[in-house]
């Protein structure tokens, strides 16, 4: 079950983050808990595990807007951001994961010289064509992931809602028994 610190408690950890970073410390789980035992004797988190998680959580709520977004802004472009661990949306990605099967199976030496020599002529035949079949494919699998979220949307979600709804009735006409 995820712990939930005070407000003041969330902006001291990154108070002290931040301090690590001042100090040239490289700001990790364990330098991190130990500033904040050291400062304050009853700091309610004991298990890496947990604290981790804790600021993974507050990370994302309070984050603040970056420079980029700003320039972004400013300049009127639209910055793309992918979703983590879904590397077949990125054509980047699927490029990088065909240069390295093409050196997996012309690599016969195991030399790196060799390796160099198929990247090399890996990026050199690389042309327009190709690019276009990676985005075109990054596209399908855009409109899968599309299609399945419309279905769970459309079909699971609102199962989900009647069955939450129809326990929480059975609960308050127990209670009112």
């Amino acid at each position: 079950m995820p712990i939930k610190l005070s407000e003041q408690a969330d902006s001291e950890i990154k108070f002290q983050l931040h301090a690590l970073l001042a100090e040239n410390i490289y700001p990790n789980i364990d330098n991190l808990l130990d500033r904040l035992y050291q400062l304050h004797n009853d700091f309610p988190v004991h298990s890496k595990t947990t604290f981790r998680r804790h600021l993974h959580r507050i990370s994302f709520s309070y984050k603040s807007p970056a420079k980029v977004n700003e320039i972004a802004v400013e300049f009127d472009v639209e910055i793309v951001r992918l979703p983590v661990r879904h590397c077949c949306l990125n054509p980047i990605e699927l490029c990088w994961a065909n240069l390295k099967d093409y050196v997996r199976k012309g690599n016969t030496r195991f030399q790196l010289t060799n390796v160099r020599e198929l990247a090399s002529q890996f990026i050199t035949s690389y042309d327009g064509g190709a690019a276009t079949k990676v985005i075109k494919r990054t596209q399908k699998i855009q409109n899968k992931f599309k299609i399945a979220d419309r279905y769970v949307e459309e079909n699971i979600e609102p199962m989900l809602d009647d069955e939450e709804s129809s326990e929480e009735s059975d609960v308050v006409s127990s209670d009112d028994e």
